[in-house]
């Protein structure tokens, strides 16, 4: 390659494209700061955030990358949230916040990762960019209430589309600092700062967990079909056209029970019924 000219990445080799450890701490250092400006309305970047991303992608790192690389970039961290998303609320998890780790005890866990090896990288061990993901791809996470330096990442990511390097590493824990004031006070403004500050400990709380909303919905609102969540598992599910699985979506969420009892089931029984599903339509 000649001096001062960007590698072109062929857009016919995309399971060659890679994003190294510091393209993915850069990139979600750059989203971030998208989130803290409100460009994320609604859950979804601008798409002038994507071409802004990939702009600054190729110039920091000399090789040409797409407003499309850093979506299906995206697109896998966020298939990782919602399974860690899935894992944080099932039965027979436990979360431990300080080391940012799903615990399972060992006679669940060798049965659960025997029906979904995949999700085996999330158990008993440290999730990685827990909290960078959160301010990224979580779901309706405080504008600017980031409190990690990003400076502060030890691990980053790297794959390829097709997820090659699986490699695990440590990431700090978020720090909040909670300062309550001491000074004498009539009792309604006592009240007052009582409940500001309840509300401000429920917006630390969220903000230090991982997969927050979700679980939050789930757990609150058991009832109701988390729509977003159900798009999630049926789309991530591999071997089927992208029109099909939309189809199968668009079925279940006419009908909410099946939905329900599809978000139940294991990745290998949810891969057995959407068989089903194509052979009856």
């Amino acid at each position: 390659m000649e001096k001062g000219k960007m590698k072109e990445i062929s857009e016919d080799k995309k399971t060659q494209f890679r994003w190294s450890k510091p393209m993915s701490k850069e990139l979600l250092k750059f989203l971030a700061d998208e989130v803290k400006k409100g460009n994320r309305p609604n859950n979804f970047f601008k798409t002038s955030s994507f071409v802004a991303a990939a702009n600054m992608i190729s110039k920091k790192f000399d090789i040409k990358y797409l407003p499309d690389h850093v979506e299906n970039h995206l697109r896998i961290v966020k298939n990782a949230w919602g399974i860690i998303a899935k894992l944080r609320n099932q039965s027979g998890c436990g979360w431990d916040e300080n080391m940012k780790m799903i615990r399972m005890s060992p006679d669940v866990y060798n049965t659960y990762v025997e029906a979904n090896p995949t999700h085996e990288k999330f158990l008993n061990k440290k999730i990685d960019m827990y909290d960078e993901m959160a301010v990224v791809v979580g779901k309706d996470v405080a504008r600017g209430s980031c409190t990690k330096s990003f400076e502060d990442i030890v691990q980053t990511c790297e794959e390829t589309i097709n997820v090659e390097d699986k490699d695990n590493g440590d990431s700090e824990t978020v720090k909040e600092n909670d300062k309550q004031s001491t000074s004498s006070v009539p009792v309604e403004s006592r009240r007052g700062r009582k409940r500001a500050h309840e509300d401000d400990s429920d917006l630390q709380n969220i903000s230090a967990q991982m997969g927050e909303v979700v679980a939050a919905l789930q757990r609150i609102s058991k009832s109701k079909l988390d729509v977003d969540f159900l798009y999630q598992e049926v789309m991530r599910i591999e071997g089927f056209e992208e029109e099909f699985l939309g189809s199968a979506f668009d079925h279940l969420v006419e009908r909410e029970n099946l939905g329900k009892g599809f978000l139940a089931k294991n990745d290998r029984l949810k891969r057995i019924w959407l068989e089903k599903f194509k052979e009856s339509n």
